[in-house]
């Protein structure tokens, strides 16, 4: 008999919500005081939220989707699909013998609900968002329409805008893919088999948890190198680093976790930029489609005459400023889209250092070192580990301590995994 997760409850919607929450922390599984047997893994439990979304290193990470392969139903990473395939084939023999009942049960044949979505589209769609709103309502209220007179102006005013109305908000996609914006869908290691409401805590008792197969699925998860999601057990997400899937990830030469990575993946910093001022263009042009010729009024000679200056499309590729200013904007929209962690100085000094990069290595070099002065703050979050170990210490670090210093313990994110 399935247990009731749904009980009568008449408190304000809100507090219902935190007592489910809480109820399925505590007692959906019955394994270990609710966390669950060693397939189930929680990816809201510090480290885990960035699970195949920052490397061992901290850096950033996106799949290369060279590496990313269709099946039957969705996508995923190569050797990823090939463990998903040789699971539906043990859960087909399973079934064909008896062994497990799909009556009742979400599982099905195990079909690709939901499965990989291209990081660059998610961010894309975020950060054009933010470029609509800027285009249709933030242009006409606080700049004017008759003062976008050019290209350049119009990406002046957006910067000058997002320093002026935003803080500790993704720009780049960097810190959109360490926030809470992008999705376990990203990493190119899990997919859905069914399309459960999050909130469907019943739902998911009855037709995966006590359904009478569970114990034949953690099992079978387990065996071809899969986690179960702890608050989405209708997710499946691949542990790169278990021992049962080892077979096959050096069928495709891979050995070590770094590997993985540097192969697999793409450091998001080699591409801020580039995705940041394609997007910007992609949305000046829209702006420019929609209002084509603008009228300037100035006065000539003690006359007041009248201008009509057109603006034109450019390129996706287009970038409004050279180098060395590109480096110095992307210092501080790390440090605002962060929280502000470093002082004015501290961000004047990283400059100056990729500056020297700039000059004496390259640009690639300059942007390496930026990221690696900031690449540690995805753990001074309210989430991070940083703050979860001294809140046990009784020591929480407070925010101005943070921006004297910025600094928080080199955390690697090899322990997610």
């Amino acid at each position: 008999m399935s247990r009731d997760f749904n009980s009568t409850n008449k408190t304000k919607p809100y507090i219902r919500r935190l007592f489910y929450r809480g109820k399925w922390e505590t007692k959906a599984y019955k394994e270990n005081r609710g966390i669950g047997p060693d397939m189930i893994k929680d990816t809201n439990f510090v480290e885990r939220i960035h699970y195949g979304l920052i490397d061992h290193e901290n850096n950033s990470v996106i799949p290369n989707e060279n590496f990313i392969v269709n099946t039957t139903s969705g996508r995923v990473f190569d050797f990823v699909a090939d463990s998903y395939s040789l699971m539906r084939l043990n859960w087909t023999t399973a079934l064909q013998k008896g062994l497990i009942s799909l009556e009742g049960s979400a599982f099905s044949n195990l079909t690709m609900v939901n499965s990989y979505k291209s990081p660059r589209v998610s961010y894309g769609e975020y950060l054009g968002s933010i470029l609509e709103f800027y285009n249709n309502t933030y242009i006409s209220q606080n700049i004017g329409i008759t003062n976008i007179t050019s290209y350049e102006i119009y990406v002046k005013n957006f910067f000058d805008f997002i320093f002026k109305e935003t803080s500790d908000m993704a720009i780049t996609m960097t810190r959109w893919n360490t926030s809470n914006n992008s999705s376990i869908l990203n990493t190119g290691l899990a997919f859905s088999y069914s399309d459960i409401p999050m909130d469907a805590d019943q739902q998911k008792i009855d037709q995966i948890i006590d359904h009478p197969s569970f114990d034949y699925f953690k099992n079978l998860s387990l065996n071809m190198g899969f986690s179960i999601i702890h608050n989405n057990p209708n997710i499946l997400l691949y542990d790169i680093a278990s021992p049962a899937g080892a077979s096959m990830r050096q069928s495709y030469g891979i050995y070590t976790l770094p590997y993985i990575f540097s192969t697999r993946y793409i450091r998001t910093y080699t591409i801020d930029n580039n995705m940041l001022y394609n997007n910007i263009n992609i949305y000046y042009n829209k702006y420019v489609n929609k209002n084509p010729q603008t009228k300037v009024v100035k006065v000539v000679c003690g006359q007041t005459v009248s201008e009509y200056i057109r603006l034109s499309n450019v390129s996706f590729s287009k970038k409004p400023y050279t180098d060395l200013e590109e480096l110095n904007l992307y210092c501080k929209i790390r440090n605002l889209e962060e929280g502000s962690p470093f002082s004015e100085q501290k961000v004047v000094d990283i400059f100056k250092k990729a500056k020297y990069f700039l000059k004496k290595v390259d640009k690639n070099e300059a942007m390496s070192y930026i990221n690696r002065e900031y690449r540690d703050q995805v753990w001074n979050k309210d989430y991070g580990y940083s703050d979860l170990k001294k809140k046990f210490q009784g020591k929480t670090q407070t925010q101005s301590q943070r921006a004297q210093t910025g600094n928080v313990p080199s955390r690697g994110g090899s322990s997610s995994y």
